[in-house]
């Protein structure tokens, strides 16, 4: 039996690096925070293409976040991590991400642990995955699309 342990982990969590398609040539571009440390979500962010060379800066202070649309919360750029998947559309942010997706799925035994100075908490990724993800009948064909990710990798 495979088992998933919640950790609190939020999508917040990974926005240090956001894989991206370049709106000049459509090839992966990647989002990052220009300041090193702890990942800021309002933190001044550049987008740049791995194989043209553009360059996009962000620091408007306003962060647009739907967990229903395949794009990024900076710039709107369509995520390089996506594909169709049970009628919706399985996306990750990057690498990192993308391994949660796999371990949440995965799993046969889910828990989550409760939070000492806060209690339960519903602002956790694992408990705002949508429900098509986490369907049991479903299993097999996200982790096939995971499978398909991972090989964009």
């Amino acid at each position: 039996m495979d088992r998933f342990q919640s950790t609190g982990q939020t999508l917040t969590d990974f926005l240090d690096e956001i894989w991206v398609h370049c709106p000049q040539c459509n090839d992966q571009a990647q989002i990052r925070q220009l300041k090193s440390g702890a990942v800021n979500v309002f933190a001044p962010r550049r987008c740049s293409c791995l194989h043209c060379g553009a360059t996009q800066n962000w620091s408007q202070g306003t962060v647009t976040h739907s967990a229903h649309v395949a794009v990024d919360p900076y710039f709107q750029h369509r995520l390089w991590l996506q594909v169709p998947c049970c009628g919706q559309v399985l996306w990750a942010y990057n690498p990192q991400h993308l391994e949660f997706l796999a371990a949440f799925v995965g799993a046969t035994f889910r828990e989550s642990r409760l939070e000492p100075s806060q209690g339960w908490s519903n602002r956790s990724l694992a408990s705002r995955l949508p429900h098509w993800m986490q369907a049991k009948h479903n299993r097999q064909k996200v982790l096939k699309a995971i499978e398909q990710l991972r090989a964009m990798l």
